[in-house]
């Protein structure tokens, strides 16, 4: 099972998975600076945003960029996984293996695309933590407590999730069962009062889109309507499954662990902002609603699913899996063959130019082909765009005036939304262009100082399917 899991990742040329890229690109950049080569870089003690970057490095020393991407991707997603699958165990005292091919979707769902893998990670630890933490026992409680805190350094949201949800299960368990609604009513209270302390204390964003959420298959909706598909095979599994509890348990439908966990979630959906200014950070916490989606789906499936036939779980799970993993094989495909165009024009550039690329896919759920040029570049020119070093939520940071690096997160942003204007302390810089969107064609030219970088939205590219 574990090497089907990872079998996406290995066979891809590269493997696509959003910020990943960048995550790659900045390993090199640290790798760079930690030899001493003046990039206007430096890195700074950071506690947590970079499990997954130490991860890569250490992988990229052994074996060298390729082996670190495939290593640190696959050992990731059977942390999640296998992670997952226990803590499913764990909540419904069943075995998980009807449930299997939903994990394996989960695992390859929408964080995993948009590249946020030092979340990934704390979620993965957050799932193997709360499952022994139910387990009982000093020493399980002890692991749980280890884990939360590796989980930290991946990503704080993930390890307070994990935290929170494993108080919630430990005091839950000791109290009487009569009591249990009121420990969920003052949960909800609890997740109320952080997010309006949250909103209070630093800028917030809430969007109405947070209420696309309550399906629980927006972790599944990637790169197009066709994962409209498995997502409504998933819905119509989960509302049979709560008509067929209702009938047959009536109130006691609410009485498991897992309904109580699906019910916080959805407060901390309901309440919290969907996008936060950190302090300290040059870079907002943006899609904390989509980060959790991914716990409220498991939380949901977990407790829909927990008392129907193993049969039907597994027969709804099957079909659902085998329609979205054809439709991501297809999207994989082609967004490897759009890569490969981005290395091939790369290699015109002059060693050790800066490059920026004018290439989007938005409109789209997300966007895959950002950050194409930041893997394209490694070990021939830096993508002056990238975005991490300048938001200081990550250990590599620029200094004023980087030769390598755009230092101005407004900047990127102004760059990556299509109205920057090319200054003249930005030169000597080059574009990687589109030339044909129709089939995807790229050229290079410098750019001239006034120069307005306008966006350029590319189709993105058909697949097998």
């Amino acid at each position: 099972m574990s090497l089907l899991l990872i079998a996406p990742v290995v066979v891809q040329q590269h493997v696509q998975a959003g910020d990943l890229a960048s995550h790659l690109y900045n390993t090199w950049l640290a790798l760079l600076v930690k030899a001493g080569k003046p990039l206007g870089l430096e890195i700074v003690p950071q506690y947590s945003n970079v499990l997954f970057d130490w991860w890569l490095e250490g992988l990229w020393r052994i074996g060298g960029p390729v082996f670190a991407e495939k290593a640190a991707v696959s050992v990731s997603v059977l942390l999640f996984f296998w992670g997952a699958f226990f803590l499913l165990e764990r909540l419904t005292e069943r075995s998980a293996w009807p449930s299997a091919p939903l994990l394996a979707m989960l695992a390859y769902g929408w964080v995993y695309h948009q590249g946020f893998f030092n979340y990934y990670l704390s979620c993965a630890l957050g799932f193997w933590a709360i499952g022994l933490a139910l387990s009982g026992g000093a020493a399980t409680l002890a692991a749980a407590a280890a884990l939360v805190v590796a989980a930290a350094s991946g990503h704080l949201l993930g390890a307070a999730l994990a935290a929170a949800y494993a108080g919630f299960l430990l005091v839950r368990r000791r109290l009487d069962p009569e009591y249990g609604k009121w420990l969920l009513f003052g949960g909800i209270l609890g997740v109320a009062a952080v997010a309006a302390v949250l909103s209070a204390a630093f800028p917030a964003v809430r969007m109405t889109a947070r209420w696309l959420h309550v399906s629980g298959v927006t972790p599944f909706l990637i790169y197009g309507p066709g994962y409209f598909a498995p997502a409504l095979l998933l819905a119509l599994s989960w509302i049979s499954a709560a008509l067929w509890a209702a009938t047959r348990f009536r109130l006691r439908s609410f009485d498991p662990p897992a309904a109580s966990l699906a019910l916080l979630t959805l407060a901390g959906v309901a309440f919290l902002p969907t996008s936060l200014d950190w302090p300290g950070t040059r870079h907002s916490l943006y899609f904390i609603d989509w980060r959790m989606a991914l716990w409220f789906t498991l939380f949901l499936h977990a407790w829909l699913c927990a008392r129907l036939p193993s049969r039907f779980t597994l027969g709804a799970c099957l079909a659902a899996a085998a329609v979205y993993f054809v439709l991501l094989d297809s999207d994989w495909r082609a967004l490897g063959q759009a890569e490969r165009v981005f290395h091939q024009a790369v290699r015109q550039l002059p060693p050790g130019s800066r490059a920026v690329t004018d290439v989007t896919a938005i409109p789209s759920s997300m966007n895959p082909m950002l950050h194409m040029i930041d893997r394209a570049c490694i070990g021939r020119c830096y993508s002056y765009a990238n975005y991490e070093p300048s938001t200081a939520a990550f250990r590599l940071r620029s200094l004023p005036d980087s030769p390598v690096v755009m230092s101005s997160p407004r900047d990127i942003f102004d760059l990556y939304e299509g109205r920057y204007v090319v200054q003249p302390r930005d030169l000597p810089l080059y574009g990687v262009l589109v030339r044909r969107a129709e089939t995807f064609a790229l050229e290079i030219r410098p750019l001239r100082a006034g120069e307005t970088m306008r966006r350029t939205i590319v189709p993105l590219p058909k697949g097998w399917l």
